[in-house]
């Protein structure tokens, strides 16, 4: 009984056997029918292909990668110095291992083949701008094989840069930046990039709205290393150069710039025994200090320069206060009742003995009578008169005032010239 009972369980996988290679038969059988040249085209391909072996006849011949970067749109972020470029890049290099006669194939002379199927440049950014973001090799995408095994990739990449960001110029400033690739495991004898013409094109690039995005250059670099003198490893490297668009800015912070130093010479101009002179000082302070504060949450706090707006408007608040504390001094001086010393008398009569003294001085007052008052007269003679006769304390203390107060706008509109040549921009 139990001989039967094992004789019946071989016939039964001896049954299942028979069975499953006759579907596996009829399988072959069944795709041998139906059998496209691209599907016998990919068989003789693929067959024993192994993406991850550089494809070449022998190891001592390199594998040429020629690329192009074809930019698309632009982030920067200017606090952080980082750059974001989505772009379309071409490669195209020859794979000796996916090579065919199209005429074995009813004349088909290139599949479109996947990125992850074929063997690709590992293709890396060196200068990567954010470690978290892998950006060795090339995205998934479709490549274009040919019969002569040229193969032409066009990814869709995204790279991130570090940019050397300056603001001395903000808000005309302009930022360089750069993107250095090659390979990252093999050396110019094996894997070797070069750029196709200039290396890139700007045809497809959409600009944008806050930053002038331009390419400078895109050149070769060969580079040798202490540990493998013999080796020489190539990078491409591409130069950005990325402007702000300083319109807004410009109506914002500039227009007010200048608004203000008017409005300081306004205040120097000004009689100081006026009381519109010093409202207008206290106003134009709080202007200055109102901008300086906005200015500090707009501008970016890095970059070893500070910008040159905000170096102005530092020292634009600086006359802002001396204006103020000026006239505040003034005014209490034209209301002095002691007397006049002496190197200050002596230094109004100076100036007032000259016709150009008089016409800045004396603007405000009768030029005879203050002639009078101050030279005793015409055809009198006032040598044995006492000076307080001649001349009385309030009005020279005023005329001190004046002069000081022409002084300080002279002074203030050289200071302001040499501010501007300093700090405004050359470009």
């Amino acid at each position: 009984m139990r001989i039967l009972t094992v004789l019946g369980c071989f016939l039964l996988l001896g049954h299942d056997s028979a069975t499953s290679f006759m579907d596996v038969d009829l399988a072959f059988n069944c795709k041998s029918y139906t059998t496209s040249p691209m599907l016998r085209l990919k068989r003789f391909l693929f067959c024993e292909y192994d993406h991850t072996v550089r494809p070449t006849l022998s190891h001592q011949i390199a594998n040429n990668v020629t690329m192009q970067l074809l930019p698309k749109l632009l982030e920067f972020d200017d606090w952080n110095g980082r750059m974001t470029l989505h772009s379309w890049m071409t490669l195209i290099w020859n794979d000796a291992h996916l090579t065919w006669k199209p005429s074995d194939y009813d004349g088909v002379n290139f599949i479109h083949v996947r990125s992850d199927e074929i063997w690709v440049p590992d293709l890396s950014v060196y200068n990567s701008g954010d470690m978290t973001f892998d950006q060795t090799g090339i995205p998934p995408t479709t490549c274009l094989i040919f019969s002569t095994g040229s193969v032409s990739c066009v990814p869709s990449v995204k790279h991130v840069a570090k940019c050397s960001t300056d603001f001395s110029s903000w808000p005309y400033d302009t930022h360089r930046c750069r993107i250095i690739f090659g390979s990252w495991s093999h050396s110019g004898e094996e894997v070797n990039f070069h750029l196709d013409k200039k290396g890139f094109q700007m045809d497809g690039f959409t600009n944008n709205t806050e930053w002038d995005f331009k390419i400078v250059n895109g050149y070769k670099v060969l580079k040798k290393y202490k540990c493998c003198p013999n080796d020489t490893y190539p990078m491409i490297v591409y130069e950005f150069t990325i402007s702000r668009h300083y319109g807004i800015m410009h109506t914002t912070y500039i227009t007010p710039a200048i608004a203000m130093m008017l409005l300081t010479l306004i205040v120097l101009w000004l009689d100081s025994r006026s009381t519109e002179r010093m409202a207008i000082a206290g106003v134009n302070l709080i202007c200055h200090m109102i901008c300086i504060f906005d200015l500090h949450w707009q501008l970016p706090h890095n970059g070893i320069n500070p910008p040159n707006i905000l170096l102005y408007y530092r020292d634009s608040l600086a006359i802002a206060v001396f204006a103020l504390v000026l006239t505040a001094v003034l005014r209490k001086m034209q209301e002095m009742s002691i007397e006049v010393p002496y190197w200050i008398s002596t230094a109004t009569s100076f100036i007032l003995s000259n016709k150009a003294g008089r016409f800045l001085i004396l603007t405000d007052d009768d030029p005879k009578s203050s002639d009078r008052g101050i030279l005793g007269g015409e055809g009198e003679d006032n040598s044995d008169l006492p000076k307080s006769a001649i001349e009385p304390r309030g009005s020279s203390w005023r005329h001190f005032a004046a002069i000081v107060e022409w002084l300080s706008f002279f002074v203030v509109i050289f200071t302001y010239v040499i501010i501007l040549i300093t700090l405004v921009p050359s470009t």
